[in-house]
């Protein structure tokens, strides 16, 4: 069993990094075998929109995406980390998200399970970003359990109950894992709709999910 957490804070060891390891130090605990991925640390090219993914299947980019995807692909658990900027996650993990684009078109990472956490400085509303987050695994397929919120102001300021949470949230997800839950349908079938519904008006221009698609019977 694999969990990755991907943390999408500049800051190596600041908050958003502790509870991070306090989830997956859980994983740990369960069997997992952990890894950490620092975005900042990386060499990630911002989408340039040219729909190749989409038509073809791979990005044209060859940069570090290409390790991170394929350590998403092998892992058991995935989680999102990020703190609150300017009332969204961090340009590092939008980043990221945005070069994932694929995978949300043509959900291939099913059997995995996953959460969030978010850390803000008591400005917004870190619950939106972390349901952001969730709805972004379940896109890719990956069955979100749950999310973690933290407060901090200065680096290494998030307290034992946030670091707790972080932990449970380890905790539900290899759980989740064992009993291989299914999650509820909710609010993103009409997403799925409109997804659907775009791929079908320009197959042309997206082959690859088109037939993606067409192979299970959706179009």
């Amino acid at each position: 069993m694999k969990a990755v957490g991907i943390l999408g804070s500049p800051r190596k060891y600041g908050n958003t990094s502790k509870m991070l390891d306090a989830a997956l130090e859980e994983l740990k605990e369960r069997g997992f075998e952990t890894k950490k991925v620092h975005l900042s640390s990386k060499k990630i090219n911002y989408c340039t929109g040219c729909g190749t993914c989409l038509a073809k299947k791979d990005c044209v980019q060859k940069d570090d995406m290409v390790e991170l995807k394929k350590l998403v692909e092998e892992s058991d658990a995935v989680i999102l980390a990020s703190p609150v900027y300017y009332l969204n996650v961090t340009a590092q993990m939008k980043t990221f998200i945005d070069r994932m684009l694929a995978y949300g078109h043509r959900p291939t990472l099913q059997g995995k399970y996953g959460g969030s956490i978010v850390v803000y400085a008591g400005v917004g509303k870190p619950e939106e970003v972390a349901g952001y987050l969730n709805r972004v695994l379940k896109a890719w397929g990956i069955v979100p359990v749950g999310y973690a919120v933290g407060f901090g102001v200065i680096p290494g300021e998030v307290g034992q109950e946030d670091l707790e949470k972080a932990s449970l949230l380890g905790k539900n997800i290899a759980e989740a894992y064992e009993k291989k839950y299914r999650a509820e349908p909710t609010e993103d079938f009409e997403l799925q709709k409109q997804l659907l519904t775009l791929i079908k008006n320009y197959g042309n221009l997206m082959k690859a999910d088109y037939d993606f698609w067409k192979e299970r019977g959706l179009i």
